[in-house]
């Protein structure tokens, strides 16, 4: 669960709302999802720590932050933590994190599962150079572009307010598959 967006919530309100969600879950695993970039502000790691004291379903973690720095801080004993950026997701293992929940996988299985599983630095730097490529065309259009590419049976239009992508984009994701 991701910290409520639009209105930034202090460390007693963070941990309310997430005891709250955790205590619907249960008996359920909860897992926090920290991306600042998606709900406007950062969870202090302060907030995990004191939520592990009062959820006993609390198992773990997704960072999804960037760049390491922003990241790092959210690498918690004893808890599950999963690395968002794919090109952090190696760095993050060598320093405790369990692996990545992954946007690339759904289009590059292998490419994500040779990355977490064999620590593959040529991975490391397919990853990058994926992220670096898909940087400024829309995600979501582009994963179902290269799904079909590879033959999976999807369509190419995205829920709205996003949007497909361009000729030239197309183009650019294609090349990627």
């Amino acid at each position: 669960m991701i910290a409520p967006p639009y209105f930034p919530l202090d460390e007693e309100e963070l941990v309310e709302h997430f005891r709250a969600a955790a205590e619907a879950c249960e008996p359920l695993p909860f897992y926090v999802y920290e991306f600042a970039g998606r709900s406007g502000y950062f969870i202090p790691p302060v907030v995990i720590e004191l939520l592990r004291e009062i959820a006993p379903n609390l198992r773990g973690i997704k960072v999804s932050d960037t760049p390491w720095e922003k990241a790092e801080p959210y690498l918690l004993e004893g808890l599950d933590v999963f690395i968002g950026s794919e090109p952090l997701a190696l760095r993050g293992m060598e320093r405790g994190a369990v692996g990545t929940v992954s946007g690339l996988a759904s289009a590059w299985p292998e490419v994500v599962a040779s990355l977490t599983h064999d620590r593959s630095q040529e991975a490391q730097e397919r990853v990058r150079a994926l992220r670096d490529a898909l940087r400024d065309i829309p995600f979501h259009a582009a994963l179902k572009t290269v799904l079909a590419a590879r033959g999976v049976p999807v369509r190419p239009d995205v829920r709205a307010p996003l949007r497909g992508l361009t000729d030239e984009e197309a183009t650019a994701v294609s090349s990627l598959a």
